[in-house]
């Protein structure tokens, strides 16, 4: 075997280990781009998926919020129509003390107010103002004594009278604001079916 033959079996030799390393390289080169493009796509899939469900939570969030905002805001609306409405109340029994009716409801407080305290004698506080009101109302009534209080005396700051039992501590507030005060949570209840209908829950 001559020299040149012995170079061609080394270059042949040599030629096909290039091909079998290259061959093997670009499977692995194969192999890693095919693994690369797998995990990308997994990440992508992961990606999207948890942006859709961020965008999903954003959503919600927004919506719930709305929702919350809106329900406020119909909640100070019918709250506002609720108060505007005590306040017109509030006005209307200012103004009884000056009708001419007023005498006849005072008897009807002070007839009340004695059944309350248990009977007997009683004492009615009122405002100096409403004092010959009183006494008109408390005409033909048994028992009776009337003490009208100053100006401003924090007992009465409304229309109506204190009722005292003349034997016992027990007193009853008739007064308009304290009526007013004790009926407040069925009165808005009834005003709220009035004026925004269903079943008086929730204002």
């Amino acid at each position: 075997m001559g020299l040149e033959t012995i170079i061609s079996l080394i270059v042949a030799e040599t030629e096909e280990e290039i091909a079998r390393i290259r061959q093997k390289a670009e499977e692995e080169c194969t192999a890693i781009r095919d693994a690369a493009r797998e995990r990308a796509g997994r990440e992508r899939e992961r990606i999207l998926l948890e942006g859709e469900r961020k965008a999903l939570r954003a959503e919600r969030k927004v919506l719930l919020q709305a929702e919350y905002d809106e329900m406020k805001a119909l909640r100070d609306a019918r709250w506002q129509g609720i108060r505007e409405v005590f306040v017109a109340a509030e006005e209307e029994l200012a103004d009884i003390p000056l009708k001419p009716e007023y005498p006849g409801i005072l008897h009807s407080l002070i007839i009340e107010g004695r059944e309350i305290v248990g009977g007997g004698e009683i004492v009615i506080l009122c405002r100096a103002a409403d004092k010959k009101a009183v006494e008109d109302a408390a005409e033909g009534l048994d028992g009776v004594a009337i003490r009208s209080l100053p100006l401003h005396d924090p007992q009465i700051q409304s229309g109506g009278v204190i009722v005292i039992s003349a034997d016992t501590p027990i007193r009853c507030d008739q007064t308009f604001a304290t009526r007013l005060n004790q009926m407040r949570d069925s009165l808005t209840q009834q005003v709220s079916v009035i004026l925004y209908g269903g079943e008086g829950d929730g204002y």
